[in-house]
């Protein structure tokens, strides 16, 4: 082997042991990991070393919040992984309060009922009823489905009231006009709609005596005033 050969091969053999030690040197450390906290306590940074690699801190505390982990962009951060960067880890936590949502009434028209606050997974206390005038309250609905009150609350919600017409019934919007003829001929019963006007029948007859008109209560019936309720109309007679 020729000088300048040997020569060349002992400084490439110098080069490679003097680029490894500055490497060993300069990657003794490895790279920076730090951690925020987010709000917790202080936890120190930390070197990964020729491993590239950290081990988990002692977890931080936060009053009144869990600790939920280490994230990394948004994704829970894998100690196991390796670290090809400085990085920064940033605490998630998790509220220890319990969380409620509001539940609000729509009785379209009916009472007014004030909304109420639910705690997570819990079911509504009681439901309340509301009252519309002419209406029958049915059930409550959500997303035009019945809602189940056993069903437990997970988000705020808008109930919806469900009536039903009330119908009054035929005693109620009809009224009878009886007539007493006192001795005269028959006279049919009228049945009209409640507020409606009776119509004059036609006059009895009453051997000897003269029909004067139709009273009620010792006063002549005006049959132009609407009849509300049932009447009994007495035949008032003179002598012939």
């Amino acid at each position: 082997m020729s000088k300048v050969i040997k020569y060349s091969v002992m400084i490439i053999l110098l080069i490679v042991v003097v680029s490894g030690c500055l490497y060993f040197y300069l990657m003794k450390d490895g790279y920076q990991v730090t951690f925020n906290s987010n709000g917790g306590s202080i936890v120190a940074p930390m070197k990964t070393g020729l491993k590239k690699k950290v081990e988990s801190p002692e977890e931080p505390v936060k009053s009144g919040f869990e600790f939920a982990g280490w994230y990394l962009d948004g994704e829970k951060f894998d100690f196991d992984s390796t670290i090809e960067e400085n990085i920064t880890l940033t605490a998630h936590w998790e509220s220890l309060s319990a969380k409620t949502f509001l539940i609000s009434f729509e009785t379209l028209g009916g009472t007014n009922l004030e909304s109420v606050e639910v705690e997570e997974n819990h079911t509504l206390p009681t439901l309340p009823t509301p009252t519309k005038e002419g209406f029958e309250f049915i059930s409550w609905y959500y997303h035009n489905k019945e809602f189940d009150s056993e069903t437990l609350i997970d988000k705020n919600m808008v109930l919806v009231a469900k009536y039903k017409k009330v119908e009054e019934s035929s005693e109620k919007t009809k009224v009878t006009i009886t007539f007493d003829s006192s001795g005269g001929s028959s006279v049919d019963a009228e049945t009209i709609e409640k507020g409606k006007l009776a119509k004059m029948p036609k006059a009895p007859t009453k051997e000897g005596f003269e029909f004067i008109g139709w009273y009620l209560n010792d006063t002549e019936f005006n049959f132009l005033e609407p009849v509300n309720e049932d009447i009994t109309l007495v035949a008032k007679w003179k002598k012939s």
